[in-house]
């Protein structure tokens, strides 16, 4: 496939009125494997991550997440509980040993 062809694939003009830019179609979605937020990517700073709904995301770019292969993470929210839940487990069994 040449790179003018997966680029006319990919590349698509953000329906949203605040994203004016060229939104490129990622070829992979983040996706919190707790709660089912995506990463939003564009638009934001680098070090500011913003989690938002998949109605949110396909209203925004106009890219259904159903349709792009999704890789799976933590957003912050899910992974402060998890790594609480683990060192709580830690402690625990630091304890009955």
């Amino acid at each position: 496939m040449s790179l003018i062809k997966l680029v006319a694939q990919t590349t698509r003009r953000a329906p949203s009125t605040l994203t004016r830019e060229m939104f490129i179609a990622p070829t992979m979605l983040p996706v919190c494997c707790v709660c089912g937020l995506i990463r939003e990517e564009t638009g934001f700073r680098a070090h500011h991550e913003r989690w938002v709904t998949q109605r949110t995301y396909r209203r925004t770019h106009g890219v259904n997440p159903t349709d792009v292969p999704l890789t799976h993470t933590y957003c912050l929210k899910c992974f402060t509980k998890a790594r609480e839940a683990m060192k709580q487990y830690f402690r625990d069994i630091g304890t009955s040993a």
